[in-house]
C-alpha cells in the first residue's frame, strides 16, 4: 500500500469524529438525563410505597381515633417524599377484614433537555388484614 495515499485519507478523515460526536452528544444528553429523572420518580415511589405500607401495619394493629395523629406517623415514615393525601378505609371493620391505605406524593415534573416535560402524580397503596380492635 502507498504510504502518500494513506496519509492523504487519514487526513479527510480528520473532522469526521468531531461531526459524529456532534451528532450523537444530544441523544446521550437526553439519555443521561432521563435516567437521571426516572431515577428520581423511582425512588419517590419506593418511598411512597414504604409509607403505605407503614401506614397499613399502623391501622391494622392500632385503632386511631385522631386521624392527625396517623397521618403524622405516615408521613414520618417518608420524610423525603411531600405526601399530599392520605386516604384510610377499612379501620372500621372486624378482625381478619382488609384494611388499606392509600398515599399519594406531590407531583414530580419529569423534565428531559431537548424532548419536554412531563408531569406525573405517583400513589401507593398498601392492604393488610385487621388484626386489633380496641
Amino acid at each position: 500500500m502507498n504510504t502518500k495515499m494513506f496519509v492523504q485519507n487519514f487526513k479527510k478523515q480528520k473532522g469526521a469524529a468531531a461531526v459524529e460526536f456532534a451528532i450523537i452528544l444530544p441523544i446521550l444528553i437526553m439519555l443521561v438525563f432521563g435516567i437521571i429523572e426516572f431515577g428520581i420518580a423511582y425512588n419517590n415511589w419506593i418511598s411512597l410505597t414504604h409509607a403505605a405500607r407503614e401506614g397499613v401495619r399502623l391501622a391494622a394493629v392500632e385503632d386511631y381515633e385522631n386521624m392527625d395523629d396517623f397521618e403524622k406517623k405516615v408521613r414520618d415514615s417518608s420524610p423525603s417524599v411531600n405526601i399530599e393525601t392520605i386516604k384510610l378505609t377499612g379501620q372500621d371493620g372486624n378482625i381478619g377484614d382488609s384494611v388499606t391505605v392509600e398515599v399519594t406524593g406531590a407531583i414530580l415534573n419529569i423534565d428531559i433537555p431537548l424532548v419536554g416535560s412531563w408531569p406525573v402524580q405517583i400513589t401507593s397503596e398498601a392492604t393488610m388484614r385487621l388484626e386489633n380492635k380496641l
